[in-house]
């Protein structure tokens, strides 16, 4: 049986020691893990995000990460947000725009121990960070998206992007990708105060007339853990049994939410039978989302940003963290439909992760006739004439017994002095990912998409595109990989639960130029941001 809540914070009495109530703190644990939650009866309304869009082939601006106060679901904690808005801002752009932005770190450290009077140097570095442009296949050298460069607070670094289109090897793919911190040591810390915000490239699948005509909602999951201040603890993170998947050392109760769009449990309004195009993003450093909606089927149409060539028809979509799918779903009659991430085992050694209410989607008002999609757009192919690299192999391991806990590729941690794979632009390569641990490690790698073309030696008869997998426990993938000749440069490759690739799991990569590729353009170090 699995640890119940109860057991896991010590009680009611241990909460009021600290301030708390339970009604206030903690929800509790259910006997079953695998327990379906029943839909609420009202909820908040659903918050939709702001929006900045590109002008004349460029967007630009700053990007400022602050610590401030934010209230989800009634509790009050002490979280961080680009630009003052939790989520960050949704920015829209099309294939050969610009994007450009200062990143200006103004960053609190949050969530010491109650006796550390004086942060550690580790402690310190929680609060030093960057930016990663997840999917984009952009240019990750200097200035680019270059995850290899600290920003401390009170700095400023600016970044810019060329997001592939018309006269490029390939135009960037039209869909949903996201930004979110990326310096190795603190991503998690920093990903479980909610720093995230979605980007989403234009393109053709917009035009496809059933996708056009459904309403587009882009709801964007978190996932807090905090202790009972509000804060994210700075304390070294530990992996336990129950609802909270983590605790600290030293150990203090914390609690954890999934907002979705930064509010707890939205109610999203759709019409009977009208058709609605969501853009779901996996922000959160460890759940895995196993998400179905009561009573509704979902027609997919995109995974990780790429579309597919035509619409498939699911009753669940599973979402690793860094995972982002889109889908059309129809409203069915009236009434008040649960959108739930139910039970998932991701090899965490509490046990599976216990079912968690997202969002209710609510069906009223006059009924419609929604079309749904069929033929959509043909999907990305490898150039047939692309030359063969190396086949790969990659392994990914851990210890959990060690404190702090380890993780490892091909048997290293992470040393960022160190070149783990040298690659050149324009081949194709397959990677064999071999994974000897419990834990279904996500694997990610930056600027370049990925096909899974076997899955435990088994082929995978109709391959589509992915920038994270979830690998199984205890077993392989085989993925097949375009390195594009007009992106070069040093940048990484990890586990994208955050916490294990903070303790470990990432390793160097380094793309070389090929015989085609474009001399490289030097990208600017100084931003053309208006004031």
């Amino acid at each position: 049986m699995p640890m119940r809540r109860r057991d896991l914070l010590g009680g009611t009495a241990a909460l009021v020691g600290l301030g708390l109530t339970r009604q206030a703190w903690a929800q509790d644990f259910p006997e079953d893990a695998c327990d379906t939650l029943p839909v609420p009866a009202e909820g908040p309304p659903f918050r939709q995000l702001p929006v900045v869009e590109s002008v004349g082939g460029a967007l630009r601006t700053t990007l400022s990460m602050t610590t401030l106060p934010v209230t989800v679901g009634g509790i009050d904690m002490l979280m961080a947000a680009y630009n003052g808005t939790f989520p960050g801002t949704l920015y829209r752009l099309k294939p050969g725009d610009r994007l450009q932005w200062n990143l200006v770190n103004r960053l609190d450290l949050i969530g010491l121990p109650p006796d550390s009077d004086q942060p550690s140097d580790k402690t310190k570095m929680l609060v030093d960070t960057n930016i990663h442009t997840h999917g984009l296949q952009v240019d990750p050298g200097p200035g680019g998206d270059d995850v290899l460069t600290k920003v401390s607070p009170g700095e400023t670094k600016c970044y810019t992007y060329d997001i592939p289109g018309p006269g490029t090897d390939r135009a960037q793919p039209a869909g949903l990708y996201w930004y979110h911190p990326h310096k190795h040591g603190s991503t998690s810390h920093q990903g479980w105060q909610g720093l995230a915000g979605p980007i989403v490239i234009e393109g053709d699948i917009d035009k496809v007339p059933e996708v056009a005509a459904a309403r587009e909602r882009v709801l964007v999951l978190n996932e807090l853990l905090f202790n009972p201040k509000g804060e994210t603890p700075s304390a070294p993170i530990v992996p336990v049994a129950g609802f909270v998947p983590f605790t600290s050392e030293p150990s203090m109760p914390l609690d954890i939410r999934f907002p979705v769009n930064g509010v707890l449990t939205p109610d999203i309004g759709i019409r009977p039978g009208e058709t609605q195009r969501w853009r779901v993003l996996a922000a959160g450093p460890h759940r895995f989302f196993r998400l179905k909606i009561d009573g509704h089927d979902m027609w997919q149409i995109a995974q990780d940003g790429i579309p597919f060539d035509r619409a498939r028809r699911v009753n669940e979509i599973v979402l690793a963290p860094g995972n982002r799918a889109e889908f059309i779903i129809r409203g069915g009659s009236r009434g008040r439909y649960g959108v739930r991430a139910v039970c998932a085992d991701q090899g965490h050694p509490g046990g599976p992760r216990p079912e968690v209410m997202l969002a209710t989607l609510v069906s009223d008002g006059d009924p419609m006739d929604g079309a749904l999609p069929e033929e959509l757009v043909p999907a990305p192919v490898i150039p047939p004439d692309a030359p063969r690299g190396l086949d790969r192999t990659v392994v990914f391991s851990g210890n959990v017994a060690t404190r702090p806990v380890e993780f490892f590729l091909d048997g290293k941690k992470f040393d960022p002095n160190i070149v783990d794979q040298q690659v050149v632009a324009g081949t194709v390569e397959e990677w064999t990912l071999i994974n000897k641990d419990v834990f279904r490690h996500p694997f990610h790698i930056h600027v370049n998409p990925f096909q899974v073309i076997e899955v435990n030696g088994d082929p995978v008869t109709d391959p589509i595109w992915w920038d994270t997998f979830a690998l199984p426990s205890m077993g392989s993938a085989k993925v097949r990989m375009y390195f594009r000749p007009d992106v070069t440069g040093r940048t990484v490759y990890h586990c994208h639960i955050l916490p294990h690739e903070d303790n470990g799991m990432m390793a160097l990569m380094q793309i070389n130029p090929g015989p085609s590729s474009p001399p490289r353009r030097d990208l600017p170090l100084t931003c053309e941001v208006p004031e």
